[in-house]
């Protein structure tokens, strides 16, 4: 894979994807570590072996996110079927994240992606207003599908604010602490 140059802070980075080649262990750290970021809720090891095993499974991609020889987070994508596929994780480690890895990460997996598809789908949490600032900002604009869901456990949630999408009113809710 080509390394790309990131301009920030009046300094480069580099950083390259590299493909996953069996390196099971490395992975399910970073999964355990994306766990806690973004759910707040630590796997155990055989969660994330579990993890590691399904998303490596067939029709799915998984890139390590390196800078130098430093592993810094994981691109993950999957096909969904008709040579589509969908950016089904892309994660920087916390301490990372800021410097404009994210979008360069993005940015050459669009590459990849775009060599066999016409277009890369994601979906994105309502209560990560990060992510979706990064993805907007990458050009990311078109509304395809909408994910919603029915609390079972409302009182395990916060309403964080509210949108109308096509004369609907959905709230944005995140994990009471």
């Amino acid at each position: 894979m080509t390394e790309y140059l990131v301009q920030h802070d009046k300094r480069y980075k580099m950083i390259q994807l590299t493909k996953y080649n069996n390196e099971k262990e490395a992975l399910a750290e970073l999964i355990k570590r994306f766990w806690i970021a973004h759910n707040d809720y630590t796997p155990t090891a055989e969660e994330c072996l579990e993890d590691v095993q399904a998303w490596t499974a067939n029709g799915h991609q998984i890139y390590f996110i390196q800078n130098d020889t430093t592993t810094i987070g994981f691109v993950h994508l999957a096909s969904r079927g008709c040579r589509i596929d969908w950016l089904e994780d892309l994660f920087i480690l916390p301490e990372y994240q800021g410097h404009g890895y994210g979008s360069e990460a993005l940015r050459q997996t669009e590459e990849i992606v775009q060599s066999y598809s016409d277009s890369i789908y994601l979906e994105v949490a309502a209560r990560n207003p990060e992510a979706l600032k990064l993805y907007v900002r990458n050009g990311y604009n078109c509304l395809n599908t909408i994910t919603i869901r029915k609390d079972f456990q409302p009182q395990e949630y916060v309403v964080t604010g509210t949108e109308t999408i096509l004369g609907h009113t959905f709230d944005v809710k995140d994990y009471a602490e």
